[in-house]
């Protein structure tokens, strides 16, 4: 069993240690992502021609989402295409093409713009908490 004696940092390796380590890991990381692959596309053909077990897996899933298993609900999303992790990647992407694009200084007026509306909005909402802002609502005729 390792301890924190037999540890020892990648920076206090010579270059030549680390470097190999770095390619062991480069290469499992290799196999046990198309080991991922292939069994993925191997689920998927198998879902394809039998639909019956596709439904109950499904089913399966949705039960157990509804009895509280988050994982089961994470999958079902995934499923959906519904993911965060999916949601954030195409964050990214939109992010990384915008600053590929130039902005003619219309970007920092953008993010001041929408800045000064989120600090407004902040203080209605702590005004209207603390009661001391009328809304149009409340307003009698």
């Amino acid at each position: 069993m390792a301890n924190a004696e037999n540890l020892i940092p990648m920076d206090k390796r010579s270059q030549s240690e680390a470097r190999e380590l770095g390619k062991k890991g480069g290469i499992a990381s290799g196999a046990s992502r198309r080991a991922y692959r292939s069994l993925k596309q191997a689920a998927k053909a198998f879902f394809r021609e039998n639909d019956d077990a596709a439904m109950q897996l499904i089913q399966a899933l949705y039960e157990e989402a509804r009895n509280g298993n988050v994982k089961a609900l994470e999958k079902l999303e995934d499923l959906n295409g519904e993911t965060v992790q999916r949601e954030e990647l195409a964050m990214k992407k939109k992010q990384a093409a915008a600053q590929s694009k130039p902005d003619n200084g219309k970007t920092a007026e953008l993010i001041a713009g929408m800045q000064e509306a989120a600090a407004d909005d902040l203080h209605e909402e702590a005004a209207a908490a603390a009661g001391t802002v009328e809304t149009e609502e409340s307003v009698p005729d």
